[in-house]
């Protein structure tokens, strides 16, 4: 059984800065920058984990990974980002 503890922690971010990174190269420019993917999959990771170790489930390193892939599909989604254009009006 598992428990919260450093080591956990370390990992859960670990996998967190880890998926972050991941989700930033395939997803571009299309989504949130570098930071907000990083800090994004941290706390996915480290939410859905200790919940993971709480519940007693099997394999919470897993659920992290799958919980902060989740999260970051969410607030990718939802994040807006403006596009500015090039062209100025001329009046």
């Amino acid at each position: 059984m598992e428990e919260v503890n450093g080591t956990t922690i370390y990992w859960l971010i670990s996998i967190g800065l880890m998926i972050g990174y991941v989700v930033w190269l395939f997803m571009g420019k299309r989504c949130m920058n570098l930071t907000g993917n990083l800090i994004g999959g941290v706390t996915g990771a480290v939410i859905i984990g200790i919940c993971a170790i709480y519940m007693n489930l099997v394999g919470p390193l897993v659920y992290a990974s799958i919980g902060s892939v989740a999260f970051l599909f969410l607030v990718n989604i939802f994040s807006t980002k403006v596009e500015h254009s090039d062209h100025a009006q001329t009046t």
